[in-house]
């Protein structure tokens, strides 16, 4: 290849995904270049296979690639000297992936770093970076305190043009915390990066994998469900990611969560084979993988599939590689650290019985019964037989997430589960709720907490006996049983201890305790205690009802206090509607948003099993008072997992108002061809209803402006015309003039601009329609449209103009 063909072909390469593909074109490409005479050149594609390495996952290659780099910058400064900054910049990249090669000794490491600040020190760079990298390398060599001790030098140096940007500063320094076991300091440096307020191209995605566990060991449970809604999707199938992957699976393992682990594991089984370059990588992700794999194990899932194997025989093949990796790095540090460090790890058990994200969690060949069992809920014959539940259960709300002083409330590893041999429930009460002023249809059927396709919104309670589980396959209400006058029975368990039932809010419990199985000389007692929490639980339940109308700040805690009480006592369905209650309490109070979204989830995590329309439905409330929280990550993660089902018991207008304010969020993530998809699916529920002519033509103006975002021009064009023919039909001047301007500006400067000039006879004409409209008018905003359209037909012009004037 000649230096012509390399350079064209290195400009292809810029439009490849990171990746092997990306590398191995590199790779030619640096072949190529080596044998040309452009030595320039030669460092260009130099800088770009070491760069690629990095983030295709392989950074134990770059410093070949470096080396070669490095040879020629100082034999040819006068060709590479406009590489200067970006040969020191990526000098400090590849010097920090050393410090992760098992293959690469300490003393050689330390010779790159000598290297790096001999020569930052020469260019009069700040030394800020060169201690950051000696700072971790120290940590991973089991020194943490030395570690942090240069942190503090790292942090006192100046910044400077080297120097890494703040958010993988922050990264690196909440990182230094967390290694000496100070969670709250950890989160204090990650806080900006977790809130959005520091960005780069791997952050937020990497601290809010590496926050998960520091949130939830400090009571920030709330928080740390956001961080795993919004942090998985930015990690999913990123091979240089593949550490943020594992710990999005370890904190499934160690929530209750095991079958959304197992799910993400199904989504990265190519990874399991494909060890990679990375040894540093590969031992951070199947580390975390070998948490859920020995979680499934104690659960007695090891004869689940996963990847071609079972789980038991794909833990004891990763165990024996992570043997032999620990060992790579011992002898390589001279000391235990690493292997210490990951046996930690893989010991750690549950911090919650189970944490509800929204999502579904459900194992392979495990019935809904069988998971309620998992979690510690009690069931019957007839549950365990899929004919319905009867029991009730520790998880979720129940057993102290929802019987807690806040959002970040949570249920910790179970005490026993008591169920009783007879007694029926009924609970009566209005379900009314306030709805705030100007919200619209789909917010009122939302925040009320029934299902807009019908739900009932009232829950009757009697104390009648004899009554059965909900009919098998019907669907139960968000407030109401799966039959009327259905009756739920407790079934019969002799010598299970009862659920302590109380809550603790925001502890870093490490483990799961299991209350021994009392004699039967204390069963009687248990019985008793067992139908006295029953009948308070019933109690505060019926109070609670009753007040939803008119008081539910009060219906508020009564519904908790009755969940907290009614864990293990109460039927999973009795629960289920007690939460969707609970729902209905907090919708009725303002600005309650997040704890609106959170008390959802949960609501959605005890129907799972009873009824799908009501788990969808509380997943869409969750999604949409995420979305009015502006919380759009997570707001996003739950509008796909109920719209995925395609099974939202909602009518078309309001599951148009729901796409919408998907599309939303998305727009706020700044995922536009996601967004216009959404906006268009919207528009066309409401194509054909003659009373939602104004949302349709809001929806398509929406899809047009997201198309415009994501530079498919011709398509956006489109949409601006049809939307601009829809706000004129409705006699929408300011709206129907804002989409000819948009489509106009696009046809001048877009890909689609060509000879003829359409934008200008679109210009005119609109002109032309706003002055006779203006001449009949006394509105301001027509006369302000009117001068708007002129002022910018003379700035296209001149746009024009200036463009034709380079071009010549």
């Amino acid at each position: 290849m000649d230096t012509a063909e390399i350079n064209e072909a290195l400009a292809q390469v810029y439009s490849l995904p990171h990746g092997r593909l990306r590398v191995e074109r590199l790779e030619m490409l640096a072949a190529a270049a080596k044998s040309a005479t452009d030595r320039h050149l030669e460092g260009r594609v130099l800088l770009e296979l070491a760069e690629s390495y990095t983030y295709a996952g392989e950074r134990d290659l770059a410093p070949v690639a470096y080396g070669r780099l490095l040879r020629i910058y100082d034999e040819f400064p006068a060709e590479l000297g406009s590489l200067t900054h970006s040969v020191h910049w990526y000098l400090k990249w590849m010097t920090w992936g050393l410090i992760d090669n098992p293959a690469v000794p300490p003393t050689t490491v330390y010779r790159w770093f000598d290297e790096l600040e001999n020569r930052y020190r020469q260019r009069g760079y700040s030394l800020r970076p060169v201690l950051a990298l000696r700072a971790e390398l120290a940590r991973k060599l089991g020194d943490a305190e030395h570690g942090a001790l240069l942190h503090e030098e790292a942090m006192a140096a100046p910044r400077d043009g080297m120097s890494d940007c703040d958010a993988c500063e922050r990264n690196e320094w909440g990182t230094g915390r967390a290694a000496l076991g100070d969670d709250v300091g950890a989160l204090a440096h990650w806080q900006p990066v977790i809130d959005g307020d520091r960005v780069c191209a791997e952050e937020p995605h990497r601290v809010l994998a590496q926050a998960l566990l520091p949130l939830l060991r400090t009571g920030r449970v709330a928080d740390a469900r956001g961080a795993h809604l919004t942090g998985y999707p930015l990690v999913r199938h990123n091979d240089s990611l593949r550490p943020s992957v594992a710990l999005h699976i370890e904190f499934c393992a160690l929530t209750g969560n095991e079958g959304r682990g197992l799910e993400i594991l199904a989504e990265h089984a190519r990874w399991l084979t494909d060890p990679g370059a990375d040894a540093g990588a590969r031992l951070a992700f199947i580390t975390g993988v070998c948490v859920l794999l020995r979680r499934l194990d104690t659960l007695g899932l090891g004869y689940v599939p996963i990847a071609g194997v079972t789980v038991n025989s794909l833990l004891a093949e990763l165990d024996t590689e992570i043997a032999g990796l620990c060992a790579r790095y011992d002898i390589r540090n001279g000391n235990a650290a690493v292997s210490t460090g990951v046996t930690a790890r893989l010991a750690r058990q549950p911090l919650l019985e189970r944490l509800p994200l929204g999502l579904r969690n459900r194992l392979p060949g495990t019935s809904a019964a069988g998971c309620r069992a998992a979690d510690g809920a009690a069931v019957t014959p007839d549950a365990a037989s899929g004919r319905g539940w009867t029991g009730g259960g520790a998880s979720a709300e129940g057993g102290g997430i929802e019987g807690g002083s806040g959002p970040d409330s949570a249920v910790l590893p179970g005490d026993g589960i008591a169920t009783s041999d007879a007694g029926s429930l009924s609970v009566a009460g209005s379900a009314g709720t306030a709805i705030p002023a100007g919200a619209s249809a789909a917010d009122g059927a939302a925040r009320a907490g029934s299902s807009p396709a019908g739900g009932v919104g009232s829950v009757d309670v009697d104390t009648a006996a004899g009554g059965e589980g909900p009919r098998a396959g019907g669907a139960v209400s968000s407030a109401g049983s799966a039959g009327s006058g259905a009756a739920l029975t407790v079934g019969t368990a002799p010598g299970v201890a009862p659920a302590s039932g109380s809550a603790v809010a925001g502890s870093a419990a490490t483990g799961v305790s299991r209350t021994a199985v009392p004699s039967s000389g204390d069963w009687a007692a248990d019985v008793t205690a067992e139908a006295d929490r029953r009948s308070e639980a019933q109690r505060l339940a019926e109070l609670g009802a009753a007040r939803l109308a008119d008081a539910p700040e009060q219906a508020e805690a009564r519904l908790r206090e009755a969940l907290t009480i009614g864990s293990g006592v109460l039927p999973a369905e009795h629960l289920a509607r007690v939460s969707s209650q609970l729902v209905i309490a907090i919708a009725g109070q303002p600005d309650r948003e997040l704890d609106l979204a959170d008390a959802a989830v949960r609501a959605a995590a005890r129907w799972e099993g009873l009824s799908e329309p009501d788990l969808l439905h509380h997943t869409v409330i969750a999604a949409r008072a995420f979305h009015r929280g502006r919380r759009h990550g997570e707001a996003v993660a739950l509008f796909e997992e109920a719209l995925a089902a395609d099974g939202v018991p909602y009518p078309p207008a309001e599951l148009a108002t729901v796409r919408a304010q998907f599309g939303e969020s998305l727009n706020a993530l700044h995922r536009y061809d996601a967004a216009a998809r959404q906006f268009a699916l919207g528009a066309q529920l409401v194509e054909h209803d003659p009373e939602r002519r104004a949302l349709h033509a809001q929806l398509a103006m929406s899809a047009a402006a997201a198309l415009d975002y994501s530079d498919h021009d011709a398509a956006a064009v489109a949409a601006y015309r049809r939307a601009a023919e829809l706000f004129g039909e409705l006699g929408d001047v300011v709206s129907r003039a804002r989409c000819v301007r948009s489509a106009a500006w696009l046809q001048l400067w877009g890909t689609t601009a060509g000879p003829g000039r359409p934008w200008f006879a679109a210009m005119e004409a609109l002109i032309a329609e706003l002055t006779e409209l203006d001449g009949g008018s006394s509105s301001n905003e027509i006369a302000e449209e009117l001068a708007r359209a002129r002022r910018e037909l003379g700035e296209m012009l001149d746009a024009e103009d200036g463009d034709w004037v380079a071009g010549e």
